[in-house]
């Protein structure tokens, strides 16, 4: 008789620690609720102009009026953010802004518990997982991004969320947790671009291959749900533009870091010589009368969202509407000059990375969008940048939107020295850990260990390698998984030094162990 799977057992957890687990819990919504109103007394305020100015949203208009109808032509996005505005517009005006403010304060309140729980499951003491959940939930980044209406608080707390439900997976092999974990995934996918197919399919692969003695094929069955309808929004989109991606906005990324790090005098030439097209002389983000001389203008399609050249608000004011079907050709007009540029002049382009780098590395909370608020913060941001991430610089950080003419460096003094020592060490660390645990033949974690270093390592990689001019928000999806890889770390290199222990038995579950002959 040979066995070929075991699941592994239940967690058994002595009363005193189920009690003391449960303590901790309460002590960080405590101080959730306490904080949150210690802010709103300082003079933080729900920001809501991102519905409004966000390259991301829709007219909100089209939104309240024909919700299905606008997500159907949407391009220049994933659409569950968009949906996400569209349900809150579903109530009375009056209430929209307050419906939306306490959206991001239970998602707050929901990453807390969230980190609280992985911290706890990794193995850490309830009262060092209370110090170090509390550490992220009342770092200014986290306040300034819950009171801003955007979808980058919501992405972390997918991400985290991720990370909880992949541990249960983990510990119980159950198909609701994979089921979960593999939704959540595509959720990500198509709320942030950064998250892309590639990268859901090559989680859908390590849990069929890490199934594949077991029940891989009901894995499989489960992963084909969220992935066909992720590429039928894929297909969408190649529907609209002839593009299948969930967003078209690559060319303008790209066009930042490479096309657009070239002084305007050797863009002009390389434009008289044939090598770039006139695009390479327009900034990204000009409005649509700036594209017509050099970009072919679509047919008017009949469809608001993608006709409209501006979006309009109900107190006259307007915005440019991004999603206009022009931007689709002229991102990919972009494309090209970015890759003329990348061939004729790459150190262009490790110009752009090594700016992207820089600002990645400063505090989440100097993105320029938060100054009002951040200001309301004063001391307290100022000596959490100092304490927490070793910033050397004191004042206020650079305010002004990141446009292309723009320097973005500000030099070594603004750097948070103490979150590139903990990324190296994470990165490094969960490096070494994964190839020890593979000689191993895996282990208990070992699934979420690698699902935090991979991820932490792909969004710092496609945030710095693909975009420049904001990337110190991109560092709030990265933080938490950080923190949290180096409590796995920090565990598992603990429970090597201690003394091997008498192993806890616990009861089987029924059909937990499978046996052939």
């Amino acid at each position: 008789m040979v066995a070929t799977a075991v699941q592994d057992p239940p967690e058994v957890r002595a009363p005193g620690t189920r009690r003391s687990s449960w303590a901790g819990a309460i002590v960080v919504v405590v101080a959730f609720v306490l904080s949150r109103l210690a802010v709103a007394a300082s003079g933080v305020r729900f920001d809501a102009g991102p519905l409004a100015s966000g390259f991301q949203v829709l007219e909100l208009s089209e939104l309240r009026d024909d919700l299905l109808g606008s997500l159907a032509h949407l391009h220049s996005q994933p659409p569950l953010f968009n949906l996400l505005i569209g349900l809150v517009l579903r109530v009375p005006q009056a209430w929209e802004e307050s419906l939306l403010r306490m959206v991001y304060l239970g998602a707050g309140l929901a990453l807390a518990l969230t980190v609280y729980m992985v911290l706890v499951r990794l193995g850490v003491r309830s009262a060092i997982a209370v110090v170090l959940t509390l550490v992220l939930a009342l770092s200014p980044a986290n306040i300034l991004f819950e009171n801003w209406s955007h979808y980058d608080y919501l992405v972390i707390l997918l991400l985290c969320l991720s990370v909880l439900t992949l541990q249960r997976y983990e510990t119980g092999h159950r198909l609701r947790h994979v089921a979960l974990f593999l939704g959540l995934l595509a959720v990500l996918v198509l709320t942030r671009s950064t998250f892309q197919l590639i990268w859901f399919l090559a989680w859908a692969v390590v849990l069929v291959v890490h199934r594949r003695r077991a029940d891989w094929k009901k894995v499989a069955t489960v992963a084909a749900v969220p992935l066909l309808v992720i590429v039928a929004v894929y297909a969408n989109t190649l529907r609209v533009t002839g593009a299948f991606t969930s967003s078209t906005s690559l060319g303008v990324s790209l066009a930042k870091i490479t096309t657009f790090q070239l002084p305007e005098a050797e863009r002009r030439a390389m434009v008289g010589r044939g090598e770039l097209s006139p695009l390479a002389l327009i900034p990204p983000f000009t409005p649509v009368p700036g594209y017509r001389d050099v970009v072919p203008s679509p047919p008017r399609t009949g469809v608001p969202v993608l006709d409209d050249e501006m979006k309009t608000f109900a107190d006259g004011s307007s915005w440019i509407n991004f999603n206009n079907l022009i931007y689709a050709g002229v991102s990919q007009a972009y494309l090209d000059d970015a890759l003329r540029t990348l061939r004729a002049h790459p150190d262009a382009y490790l110009g752009g990375v090594a700016a992207g780098t820089e600002m990645f590395f400063r505090p989440p909370s100097d993105f320029f969008a938060l100054r009002d608020n951040r200001l309301q913060l004063g001391a307290f941001n100022h000596w959490y940048n100092r304490v927490i991430y070793g910033v050397v610089a004191n004042g206020e950080p650079v305010s002004v939107f990141p446009d292309v003419g723009r320097q973005y460096r500000q030099g070594p003094p603004r750097t948070a020295w103490l979150s590139v020592l903990l990324y190296g060490v994470a990165v490094v660390g969960g490096a070494v850990e994964l190839s020890f645990a593979r000689r191993r033949r895996g282990g208990a974690g070992s699934l979420v260990l690698a699902f935090l270093w991979s991820t932490v390592l792909y969004v710092t990689a496609v945030s710095n390698l693909l975009e420049v001019g904001e990337n110190e928000r991109f560092r709030l999806y990265t933080d938490p998984l950080v923190l949290l890889l180096l409590a796995a770390l920090a565990m598992r290199w603990r429970s090597r030094r201690k003394p091997e222990a008498p192993a806890m038995t616990a009861p089987m579950e029924p059909g937990s162990l499978r046996r052939a002959t």
